[in-house]
């Protein structure tokens, strides 16, 4: 799957801009703040009709505009999608070849993007959230489904903790019950699919940091779930032996909303004892293995952003990063181009406040 181009109307400081792209390698450069990102974002929105930055999406609107566009037209083989998204203040309308989509979820199926940025090496240094979304996102990039579920379930524990903190309302036991076997049947599912990815991640980033290394390094994803259960049953029991506690503490002490990601080199955990260029390499071999992974379980190739990172890697892991994506679309944002000596340069466009221009 490919984006042949994409125009930006409105879109952050894109006033009224489309330009086309390469099936291989393409790269933007320019200073901070001219609207590198941004292309990113659009890209990513496009594919998923919501943004990385975690915002509402009225705030990709350009300042001082009511509305914004985005039409992209995508290539699979021989066949193309014209995907556009508008957002107003009314809300958001997404259309494909001219017939209007209700969900998200339809316009995800059609291709999908993965974004390398510096900050994901906040998910090997910080808390198991970041791990935990890190796994959700693989999940729902192949099967969307999944988060509906995940959905679902934050909504029980959200309304769970709420009961907990009421035990005097009327029938609470009864209602305790029904919220702890709906949490049970959600969560079960979740622990499950989570295992069966992270395994299968785990397969595919060895291979690369192995590669990588020389062999002198074994990374390891290691599933680290709140409750380790052989059937629903037995995660039943062992969500149940919380209760107790739960009405202590009036909040849910058990559950996925639990679980963690050891990730390890040589055995250790490098959070705490790995340097900051195994913890690069790890988190780049990660991604790298997500890239992967989305390609041989769905056969599609996914979209490859990378935002500013290879100013944070040395020539070597620049080097093994492009290798290892041949087949895919790239696109590239840097402020200069000194890392990116081995590419050519004839993909190199500049971006300089919002606006996109050859060399």
């Amino acid at each position: 799957m490919w984006i042949d181009k994409i125009n930006l109307k409105s879109f952050r400081n894109y006033s009224n801009s489309e330009l086309s792209f390469s099936d291989g390698i393409n790269i933007f450069i320019g200073d901070n703040a001219q609207g590198k990102t941004n292309l990113l974002e659009s890209l990513y929105y496009l594919a998923n009709a919501t943004s990385f930055k975690k915002n509402r999406d009225k705030d990709i609107i350009s300042f001082n505009k009511s509305s914004m566009k985005l039409s992209g037209l995508i290539r699979k083989g021989m066949y193309f999608k014209d995907v556009v998204i508008e957002v107003d203040a009314y809300g958001k309308k997404i259309s494909v070849n001219g017939v209007k989509y209700e969900r998200n979820k339809d316009l995800k199926a059609l291709f999908s993007v993965v974004l390398f940025t510096p900050e994901d090496l906040l998910i090997i240094k910080e808390g198991p959230n970041l791990r935990r979304d890190l796994i959700d996102d693989i999940i729902v990039s192949i099967d969307f489904s999944y988060k509906k579920t995940k959905k679902e379930y934050d909504k029980l524990v959200f309304e769970r903790n709420k009961l907990l903190k009421n035990q005097n309302s009327p029938y609470f036991k009864e209602q305790l019950d029904a919220f702890d076997k709906s949490i049970v049947k959600y969560g079960y599912k979740i622990y499950k699919r989570r295992k069966k990815f992270i395994n299968l991640l785990n397969d595919f980033a060895r291979d690369y940091h192995l590669n990588l290394s020389e062999g002198k390094e074994n990374l390891k994803l290691t599933y680290n779930p709140d409750i380790n259960a052989a059937s629903i049953e037995d995660y039943y029991q062992n969500f149940f032996k919380k209760r107790s506690d739960d009405l202590r503490y009036m909040t849910t002490q058990k559950g996925i909303h639990k679980d963690d990601v050891d990730i390890l080199i040589n055995d250790k955990l490098i959070k705490n004892f790995g340097s900051q260029g195994q913890q690069r390499s790890a988190i780049l071999n990660i991604k790298l293995a997500q890239v992967k992974l989305i390609k041989e379980v769905t056969g599609e190739t996914s979209v490859i952003l990378f935002d500013d990172v290879f100013s944070e890697l040395d020539e070597k892991r620049s080097r093994f990063l492009l290798e290892n994506l041949g087949g895919y679309q790239t696109i590239i944002t840097a402020t200069n181009t000194k890392s990116l000596d081995m590419v050519d340069k004839s993909s190199i466009r500049y971006i300089k406040n919002g606006i996109i221009f050859d060399n």
